[in-house]
């Protein structure tokens, strides 16, 4: 396969058309609870998902994810840490914004499969990356798309206009998620600073992004996890998900941004996993459903 090609393959994973990223019900969009973020429009960010739990008095917000294609999500691995196979009961609402009120375009899928990265480590979150397979197809509409991925060569330092995105609570001693999804503009910021020893001291690596801003205010928190991190340059078309929201000290502390899985580090993971036909490889942890 060409290079052009299998970048073309990569980004848009397998869907049936020609262009992922976009956003239909956005025109024109110059803008900028996420800490520190305001309400987003319904449609504003199509891939965003909700990844609910079940309870005794219904469904609530956990976690976030993205929409890879028709049949795959992609999240956070530490969305399911100690939870055995409790998520073969929860549920994915794709197309909503505000979740007591999902609306007539929202879509809800359960999960068929699970393949979680198989040297994921929950105690220094590396690897902290998931696919999550539908038990249904869904489909593609003005308020559900398939998000974009970076090229394996994108200079990602070169992207200035970046977006988080989910329903996670606003402060770190709240234990509700929002109810209206949530969104806020961040930087991206190099690495090397981030491990400075009066931030991160050297607990990132090369498959982390770090993003936020170097004094306090808005960040990610609670609920926000395996969401989106999405970024462009200023006068380019589509957002990119560069990340997945994975972990952090606080909530919108100083020298404490967030710390989130990069899809471009993962991205032939990615790929040989939700590509069809193929067999799993051995460095991911696969669960199913019992279908007996």
């Amino acid at each position: 396969m060409e290079l052009n090609q299998s970048l073309l393959f990569l980004q848009c994973l397998f869907i049936s058309i020609s262009v992922c990223g976009d956003r239909p019900l956005v025109k024109d969009f110059r803008g900028s609870r996420v800490v520190g973020g305001k309400d987003a429009e319904p449609g504003e960010w199509p891939w965003t998902v909700s990844i609910q739990e079940d309870s005794d008095v219904g469904y609530f917000h956990l976690c976030g994810g993205v929409v890879l294609n028709a049949l795959w999500v992609l999240t956070a691995a530490h969305c399911f840490k100690d939870r055995g196979n409790e998520y073969l009961s929860w549920r994915l609402v794709f197309g909503a914004n505000q979740l007591s009120q999902i609306g007539t375009k929202a879509q809800i899928r359960t999960i068929k499969e699970k393949i979680q990265h198989k040297n994921y480590n929950p105690e220094t979150e590396s690897n902290d990356i998931a696919l999550l397979k539908l038990t249904k197809p869904i489909v593609f509409d003005d308020y559900t798309q398939p998000a974009r991925l970076p090229p394996k060569k994108a200079i990602l330092r070169k992207m200035d206009d970046c977006f988080i995105a989910g329903w996670g609570v606003l402060e770190e001693e709240s234990t509700e998620s929002l109810d209206v999804l949530q969104e806020a503009p961040v930087n991206l910021i190099p690495l090397k600073r981030c491990n400075r020893r009066t931030w991160y001291n050297g607990a990132l690596g090369d498959y982390n992004l770090c993003a936020g801003h170097e004094q306090e205010g808005i960040d990610r928190c609670q609920g926000d996890s395996g969401g989106p991190l999405m970024c462009k340059r200023h006068k380019a078309k589509f957002y990119t998900v560069v990340g997945i929201t994975s972990w952090g000290f606080g909530c919108a502390q100083r020298q404490t941004p967030g710390v989130y899985t990069s899809t471009q580090f993962y991205l032939e993971w990615i790929s040989e996993h939700i590509s069809e036909g193929k067999k799993p490889a051995s460095n991911s942890l696969k669960m199913k459903a019992n279908t007996s």
